[in-house]
């Protein structure tokens, strides 16, 4: 029987690297978006993908 405190392999946490510093910045814009509560939902991919089709199509002003 194995021992709870015995598990070889990391917690799940620890399974991901590092992002690179893109993916981060990535990942921090989307937080801010959030926090301002500037967020969309979709309810499946081909919707999602229309809505990347119109933001390149026309993009944000930063």
């Amino acid at each position: 029987m194995t021992q709870p405190d015995a598990w070889p392999y990391p917690e799940p946490y620890e399974w991901a690297d590092e992002p690179d510093p893109v993916t981060q910045q990535a990942i921090d814009e989307a937080r801010e978006d959030i926090a301002a509560g500037d967020f969309v939902i979709h309810d499946d991919f081909d919707s999602f993908d229309a809505f990347l089709g119109e933001l390149e199509a026309r993009p944000r002003a930063s």
